[in-house]
């Protein structure tokens, strides 16, 4: 209901065809304002009881592809079991659990040889990257509890899961990775979840008895070695887990024992560094739009606030210092005719052209939003059976904005069929009814923003030329 499908469509062929300056710097700035989001390193780190995990981790735990999420084509327990919580930093609830999340692993001493055990936080929309690893791990709420062991978890039976499927195993849907499990619990309960995480951590140490570290016999030897003597008092250091990838185990890991855990630093190091030399990138870039927003903006306002004048004199021969008309312009020097795709010819009426067109529709949509926002608020109290259909409401707020400003009505269909005079789409003055307007649009007449508009234009030339020179070579 904002702009009448005429103008939506007009919208289109301007940012298709005219690429001009204004139309790219206000989606950049609204793409910039859309993307602003909490800043996280990608760094793998333990602060407090918890794990903060990046993509190479979380994968090396899960058996996946750190760039592809796939499973590998051998599934390895890295040794180290873990708890996992998958997270979204706009997830009021992912915040008030974080804190239960701390607490149980400080009861169960996460991080330690002795528990050996981690929980970890992963947050599944940092990048790209981390939603796919999500995504291959099943997550489909916020926050998502999974347990990491050395064997295979049943969560639910062959029949149930015939007639259920994934929803089966609990409101979370069943694990579709092998050695983890999902907690299907009530969060707000705490000690079901501390139980939870004992639970299965003392599965998967059944299952190493049994199938690993030489047998269930071996363990029990290890509890009753020497009831007697005393724990030692290891420093924090000595006995604590690995931070991130345990040595070995990551994915293009050496698997000589000598170098496992060097190659592995290296490479998780590799990619940390390009990671942060993209996001300086993009930083740079956003920057430099920024920069150049603001210099446009600041040049629109000097525009509007002390505008180009005429030089015509009034009856006594003093200065009228009346502001130049760019549609007299427009047609003083005969710009309607002059093309809006790149810069050929006569240069000055295209740049002219190209400006007047882009701060009429720049307005016009302002108006156009206004007034449906204005309409829609006084039809907001209405009763039900007197709401107008979403057909009547169109023709009432077409009928709005033609009397309003009729040349916004009209001004889509003018541009489609090339400004026809016939159709009364050159007018000899300002056809705009509200004189700032007016004023805004006569910007245009300023040599700051003609060159603006200017180079937009040329670059803009230059890469149609470069993309029909690239269709050709290939022959397209």
């Amino acid at each position: 209901l904002t702009l009448p499908p005429t103008s939506v469509k007009a919208t289109t062929l301007l940012e298709s065809n005219m690429k001009t300056i204004l139309g790219t710097l206000v989606f950049l700035a609204l793409s910039s304002l859309s993307s602003c989001q909490t800043y996280e390193t990608k760094i793998t780190r333990r602060e407090r009881n918890l794990d903060h995990w990046d993509a190479e981790t979380l994968a090396a735990y899960l058996g996946l592809d750190p760039d592809t999420a796939k499973p590998l084509e051998e599934d390895k327990y890295v040794g180290i079991d873990a708890g996992i919580m998958f997270y979204a930093q706009w997830c009021n609830n992912c915040h008030k659990f974080a804190a239960v999340w701390d607490t149980i692993g400080q009861l169960v001493h996460a991080g330690t040889t002795e528990s050996n055990v981690i929980l970890a936080l992963f947050n599944c929309e940092l990048d790209k990257q981390h939603t796919r690893l999500c995504d291959a791990a099943g997550v489909t709420h916020y926050p998502t509890l999974m347990f990491v062991g050395a064997g295979p978890y049943h969560d639910t039976d062959p029949i149930t899961s015939a007639v259920l499927g994934s929803k089966a195993a609990g409101p979370y849907g069943a694990s579709t990775l092998p050695r983890t499990v999902k907690f299907q619990g009530n969060l707000n309960v705490g000690d079901s979840v501390l139980d939870w995480v004992k639970a299965m951590r003392g599965l998967s140490t059944w299952y190493k008895w049994n199938h690993m570290e030489g047998g269930w016999l071996k363990g029990i030897r290890s509890l009753i070695k020497n009831p007697f003597d005393k724990k030692s008092d290891k420093s924090k250091g000595e006995n604590s887990l690995p931070v991130g990838i345990p040595p070995g185990h990551g994915h293009n890991s050496n698997r000589a024992s000598g170098t496992a855990g060097s190659s592995s630093s290296n490479s998780g190091l590799e990619k940390q560094l390009k990671s942060t030399e993209e996001e300086l990138d993009v930083v740079k870039k956003q920057l430099d739009e920024t920069k150049m927003t603001s210099t446009h903006a600041g040049y629109l306002i000097d525009s509007f606030l002390f505008p180009v004048t005429s030089n015509d004199t009034g009856t006594e021969g003093s200065s009228l210092n009346i502001p130049v008309d760019v549609f007299s312009k427009l047609n003083e020097i005969d710009a309607w005719d002059a093309p809006v795709d790149g810069i050929s010819g006569n240069s000055d009426a295209i740049v002219l052209k190209s400006c007047v067109i882009d701060l009429t529709l720049d307005y016009c949509t302002r108006f156009s939003t206004k007034a449906t926002t204005d309409y829609l608020d006084g039809i907001a109290s209405l009763p039900n059976d007197e709401y107008p259909s979403f057909t009547e409401m169109e023709t009432q707020l077409r009928a709005i904005i033609e009397g309003v400003e009729p040349y916004c009505s009209k001004f889509s269909s003018c541009y489609e069929n090339g400004f026809l005079e016939s159709e009364g789409c050159r007018p000899a003055t300002c056809p705009l009814n509200n004189e700032a307007a007016c004023r805004y649009v006569t910007a245009c007449a300023s040599e700051t923003i003609q060159g603006e508009y200017k180079e937009a234009l040329k670059k803009a030339s230059d890469s149609l030329d470069y993309e029909d020179t690239k269709a050709a070579a290939v022959g397209v």
